[in-house]
This record gives C-alpha cells, sequence and structure tokens, in this order.
C-alpha cells in the first residue's frame, strides 16, 4: 500500500483498536493462474507486537473461514501469500471546504478514508474442532456488545456440526502491518473543522462517520 508519510499509522493502539472494531475485511489471495481472489469475511486478529530485530517479523495470527463451495479455498496452498484488507468508511471531500481554493483555485476534491493492511502467509484448515473454534471465537466477539450475547454452546450441536462440514478454515499469520489514515492530515485545522461540518450537513451515514472519526483525531 502506497502510504506518504503524512497518512502513516504507526500508533499500535490504534492500529489494533481500529481492526477490532472493523471485525470483516477483504480477504485476498493469488490463485495457480495468476489472477487475484477476494471474499468478503469476518476474522479475528490476534496481534502481537515484533521483535524488529528478528530477521522475519510476527504480527500475530489472523483466524477466519468460508464455505466450501466457495472455490477461492481450492486454489490457495499451505504457505501461499495472503492479504486481508480492512477499511473503515470513506467519504468526499469538496475543495470549497479549502480556504485557499477560492483564492487560488489550486485545491480539488478528494477521497478519505481509513485502511489497515495485514499480509501473511495462510494455513488452510479442515479439523472440524479448529473450524469450530474459529467460528467460536467470531460468534463471541460479535456477540460481546449485545445486551444479553448468544451463546454458541446454547445452539442444537449436530445443526453446528453440520454446518462445519460445509466450512473451511484459515489461519494467517501476519508478518507485515501497512496502517494509513488519508483524513486531511496535509490541511489546517480551521479547513478541517469546515469539512465536518459539511460532512455533518450532507449527513449520509459514511459522511457522518468519517466525520465522527476527524473528531476523534483532531479533537474538533
Amino acid at each position: 500500500m502506497y502510504i506518504p508519510p503524512a497518512y502513516e499509522i504507526t500508533d499500535w493502539e490504534e492500529i489494533t483498536s481500529f481492526v477490532s472494531q472493523a471485525r470483516a475485511g477483504e480477504f485476498v489471495t493469488v490463485n495457480q493462474d495468476g489472477t487475484p481472489a477476494s471474499t468478503t469475511l469476518p476474522f479475528t486478529w490476534y496481534p502481537s507486537q515484533p521483535d524488529l530485530a528478528a530477521p522475519v517479523k510476527s504480527y500475530g495470527v489472523a483466524t477466519t473461514h468460508m464455505a466450501r463451495s466457495n472455490q477461492q479455498w481450492r486454489e490457495i496452498e499451505n504457505g501461499a501469500p495472503a492479504l486481508i484488507i480492512v477499511s473503515g468508511p470513506g467519504a468526499y471531500v469538496s475543495p470549497t471546504n479549502y480556504a485557499a481554493a477560492s483564492v487560488e483555485g489550486k485545491d480539488v476534491g478528494t477521497w478519505v478514508y481509513q485502511s489497515v493492511h495485514l499480509r501473511g502467509t495462510v494455513q488452510v484448515l479442515h479439523e472440524a474442532l479448529e473450524i469450530l473454534k474459529i467460528v467460536s471465537d467470531l460468534q463471541r466477539d460479535h456477540e460481546a456488545d449485545r445486551e444479553v450475547p448468544w451463546d454458541l454452546a446454547t445452539a442444537d450441536q449436530n445443526f453446528i456440526n453440520e454446518l462445519v462440514r460445509h466450512v473451511v478454515g484459515f489461519t494467517v499469520h501476519i508478518s507485515s502491518v501497512e496502517a494509513k489514515y488519508k483524513m486531511e492530515q496535509k490541511k489546517v485545522l480551521t479547513d478541517r473543522e469546515r469539512i465536518v461540518e459539511d460532512l455533518l450537513k450532507r449527513g449520509g451515514p459514511d459522511d457522518l462517520a468519517v466525520a465522527s472519526e476527524m473528531k476523534r483525531l483532531y479533537q474538533i
């Protein structure tokens, strides 16, 4: 991922929090004929800060699963490279929000967004107990903020075991983490404040989400 220095995020707590809140991403692999394949999947990342002096860095593992009827997994060999793209909401920013635009005429509209790339090598899992743990952990995470979380153990276990038979699991050993927030860091605070106001007026779900993030990041 191309990351200009102004947009690079290195704060580990910020990165892990962003990924945890996103809860899903694009699972990208390359077929044996060289064509890319991608599926949107929920996943669990178990992050760890690596020894930066080590020749091979480890940022923990991510686990996920997909239906056996999805042909993507059939093209994946153990140890093959994989990429998980985690994105937040994005929004268009009009140049009318920039004070200098009306004077100099040297600004254009842009797209603001947040993205984290987790790269690593993938292991394909077929054992029922391994897949069941992946599913159980995902359910635990997604139910955690509910007033009364649903527990997988309360479901009919024969039904669950039958579902697991139709699922393939994956462990991605993460060797690289890249984080980019293109959130108008190059603009002055007054421009950012106008952008937030404009996004709030437009009022679309992604506009509001981006405005909220900008308010958090810049304490507006």
